[in-house]
């Protein structure tokens, strides 16, 4: 009992403190579905579900209330995988559309859930001091070991899938290690639910926590490894509402490119700056095409937009546009004010300078 308090504090202190940053640093997880995901599986997995999992083998407790505690953690596990499986795939590439795996986990879950309820499916002994708790309903621990097997295999779909399209070793490497580190705390718990073997039990305890602990670390040190893993940008431009450039970046080359570099879907987005520099202030203009989205913005007091252009716009780095075009204002104000006659384009080369600062998950030497 003292070794099972001493796992859940553990493991809540973990969650508290995981569930604490991801509040407080949410702009770092590039839309508001993939911070509630981030922040719900610490409650759920971190502290309901690991809480219950261990308390319902214990014979301090009625055989009753064991069994209560038993089949809330398996709602909790249940809706805890199926978060996984969607933080996984925000991670690699955010979509809304997931119809039709949320009708999937649904259906799947509901089927668990209501023969957990609603059928007499467990059978509970005691055995050295703790309850070993069997399913009586073969079915029931079928649809849910072959739902733990359809999450490992969602895992690996996802990665192999879009393991090519991350830009840098080291992510890839951290998401593999992540994907295999919850796969195994995956098949210990099915070991133990089907074998009821207590090494199986500590096994999962073990993963989970390590598991846990790495999650919160990273969270904390590595936030670029929660938004989108897939997503670039490709270029970012300044110019006067001249027409003239200001300073221009590649993201792909990590390098300042001139305006003769300059075609095709940029220059679609320039004329449509220059022909529409009108007040939008507070709000980002968008050119959607086949294989990009065009960010457009502008600051008509000072005379000046921007263009940058990803593979799909999300809520990081609509902030991260903003945040720069704070910044270059305040440091280029009087700079931009004077713009007459000849321009000294070499003058706004601190540009770079915050680029780096807010872009730095996309910008390839740094991640």
């Amino acid at each position: 009992m003292i070794i099972d308090i001493f796992l859940i504090i553990t493991s809540i202190i973990i969650s508290l403190i995981g569930t604490t940053y991801v509040y407080f640093k949410r702009e770092n997880f590039g839309n508001k579905l993939n911070y509630y995901a981030n922040s719900s599986i610490y409650l759920f997995l971190g502290i309901f579900f690991f809480t219950l999992f261990l308390l319902s083998t214990e014979i301090y407790f009625t055989g009753n209330i064991a069994l209560v505690f038993w089949k809330i953690s398996i709602v909790f596990w249940v809706f805890s995988l199926g978060l996984l499986s969607v933080i996984h795939r925000f991670i690699i590439k955010f979509e809304k559309k997931v119809v039709l795996s949320t009708l999937f986990y649904s259906l799947i879950i509901g089927i668990i859930l209501g023969l957990t309820f609603f059928s007499k499916a467990f059978t509970i002994n005691s055995i050295s001091g703790y309850y070993s708790i069997r399913f009586k309903n073969l079915l029931l621990l079928l649809i849910l070991l072959c739902y733990n097997f359809i999450i490992i295999g969602v895992f690996c779909y996802n990665l192999i899938k879009f393991y090519s399209r991350i830009g840098d070793n080291k992510s890839k490497k951290l998401l593999s290690s992540f994907s295999i580190q919850f796969s195994l705390m995956i098949i210990s718990y099915s070991a133990y639910i089907l074998t009821q073997n207590f090494i199986f039990r500590y096994l999962y305890v073990v993963v989970y926590l390590t598991g846990a602990f790495l999650a919160s670390c990273y969270i904390i040190t590595k936030p670029f490894l929660f938004i989108e893993l897939t997503n670039r940008i490709y270029d970012f431009i300044i110019f006067h509402r001249s027409g003239i450039l200001l300073y221009s970046y590649n993201f792909e080359t990590g390098e300042e490119t001139d305006d003769s570099l300059l075609k095709g879907s940029i220059l679609i987005g320039i004329n449509h700056i220059l022909s529409n520099f009108i007040n939008k202030k507070d709000q980002l203009g968008l050119i959607k095409m086949q294989n990009r989205d065009i960010i457009l913005e502008y600051d008509n007091n000072h005379g000046y937009a921007i263009l940058l252009t990803t593979n799909h716009k999300n809520d990081y780095i609509d902030r991260a546009v903003n945040n720069f075009m704070n910044k270059f204002t305040a440091l280029n104000r009087e700079k931009l004010k004077n713009l007459n006659g000849l321009i000294d384009v070499s003058a706004f080369g601190n540009a770079k300078e915050i680029i780096t600062e807010f872009f730095k998950p996309f910008i390839k030497r740094i991640r």
